[in-house]
């Protein structure tokens, strides 16, 4: 659930709350998805299954705000903003505090609050205005989060089951690339991690693709 206020120039606040039901262990099937499809690539099973987290339905209740400044020009055409946001995630699953922003470049900036990320992580929009032309930008963001609970570090809830020593704060970074043709947004998206417990060698980071439509 999302509310959105926006004035003339292109400033605007987005409020939302979402609510997040699901299941983690052997009733998730991970292990048929991630060796299905190494079956289909030629590529070695992946062991460890044995090990994994057992059954457990989660709830999670997320609060999130975002500002979006007031569009300004900076050469060439090209347009800036900046979307600092606070959020908050309660639940079985993760539960931590963060904070951070999103700067974009870009020609003809579209009415939205950046590209959309799985949480935990930078937030953005699933919904995007039409622009009725081609528009693009390039972004940069990052986050920082105080960890209260990560289901997936800390082991389940309520029953034994293997665990790691998690560090309190994490860090996110990301950089992409956003391109929007009247109802059609497509985005890359390129995020670092920084390690999330101890003993943790390098950072996570992986790359995201999304097609949005807007009906």
């Amino acid at each position: 659930l999302s509310s959105v206020r926006q004035s003339p120039a292109g400033a605007a606040r987005q409020d939302t709350l979402q609510v997040d039901l699901g299941v983690v262990g052997p009733s998730a099937l991970g292990e048929q998805v991630q060796n299905n499809f190494h079956n289909l690539i030629n590529v070695g099973r992946a062991r460890g299954w044995s090990h994994q987290l057992k059954d457990e339905p989660t709830l999670g209740i997320t609060v999130q705000q975002q500002w979006r400044t007031d569009r300004f020009p900076v050469a060439f055409g090209l347009q800036a903003d900046a979307i600092p946001h606070v959020i908050a995630t309660l639940g079985n699953a993760f539960t931590y505090l963060g904070a951070g922003g999103t700067l974009r470049l870009g020609f003809s900036l579209p009415d939205d609050f950046g590209p959309p990320r799985i949480r935990p992580g930078l937030p953005g929009s699933d919904s995007f205005a039409r622009t009725g032309a081609f528009s693009w930008y390039a972004f940069l963001g990052l986050e920082g989060r105080l960890v209260g609970h990560n289901i997936f570090l800390d082991g389940n809830t309520f029953r034994d089951s293997p665990s790691v020593d998690k560090r309190i704060l994490v860090g996110d970074f990301q950089a992409g690339v956003a391109v929007v043709f009247g109802s059609v947004r497509l985005t890359y998206t390129h995020v670092l991690v920084t390690p999330e417990f101890l003993g943790q060698a390098k950072w996570d980071q992986f790359g995201s693709l999304s097609l949005s439509w807007n009906l």
